[in-house]
């Protein structure tokens, strides 16, 4: 799976980083490598908490758009 994820750099000189289709994800760098790497560490545990949250079958109906 691709998600698109964006980063910005902040006044005081950090970058922020957020995941545009998974609402509320976002991370914080020193570093664009650092946010770049703290996002990916957001987003797997997003779409972890999402596989807890949601019966299974019904994770899989919606990545297969069935649902």
């Amino acid at each position: 799976m691709k998600l698109a994820i964006r980063i910005k750099e902040q006044l005081n000189g950090t970058y922020r980083a957020w995941c545009p289709s998974l609402p509320g994800c976002s991370a914080c760098g020193q570093t664009i490598e650092d946010a770049h790497s703290m996002i990916g560490l957001a987003v797997q545990g997003y779409l972890a908490s999402l596989d807890v949250c949601l019966p299974r079958e019904l994770g899989r109906a919606l990545a297969l758009g069935m649902a």
